[in-house]
């Protein structure tokens, strides 16, 4: 505990160094395969889905691009979905529905910068716009006309969506 305190030697230096390496290797790594921190990420953890900030358009709601994404690009099912999502099969299912009446073809996306974790939208607090909104506003620190344009709304409505978030967290 004395050598931890007194920071010349002991756990807190060598986890410190240990961070400084992993950050050196991070850095390397991103520089060498032209990478961001978000794709360095995501090749990192496999297991946690990310949805692409690219494939958000005017022509179908948040929910709808999300739920039409994961189970045409990542082939899931209904089922897989709902639970991911933590809501209802027929929830899941009317959004596929809708969007795919609206938007019969595959969602045309680029390889993104900023990917969401699908983790976010499990919590039920918020909905889906409010999600990304605040994900992309706090998290990776965009202004709302970047956020507008990234998908396809006016800033305005980025906006009132992020004060909404803010008045919801306010509340608890």
């Amino acid at each position: 505990m004395y050598a931890e305190k007194r920071g010349g030697s002991g756990i807190r230096s060598e986890l410190d160094r240990s961070f400084f390496e992993l950050n050196n290797l991070f850095e390397k790594v991103k520089e060498e395969h032209k990478l961001t921190s978000w794709q360095l990420l995501r090749k990192l953890d496999q297991k946690e889905l990310l949805i692409p900030v690219t494939i958000f358009s005017d022509k179908l709601s948040c929910l709808e691009t999300v739920v039409k994404y994961l189970r045409e690009h990542l082939g899931l099912s209904t089922k897989e979905i709902s639970k991911l999502m933590k809501r209802s099969n027929k929830t899941i299912y009317q959004s596929y529905r809708s969007a795919s009446e609206k938007f019969p073809g595959n969602l045309v996306f680029a390889d993104s910068q900023y990917y969401i974790p699908l983790l976010f939208f499990s919590r039920r607090e918020l909905s889906v716009l409010e999600h990304i909104v605040r994900f992309l506003h706090e998290e990776c620190e965009l202004r709302y006309s970047t956020i507008a344009r990234m998908l396809s709304r006016d800033p305005r409505t980025i906006w009132t969506v992020y004060r909404r978030v803010v008045k919801k967290n306010d509340k608890k």
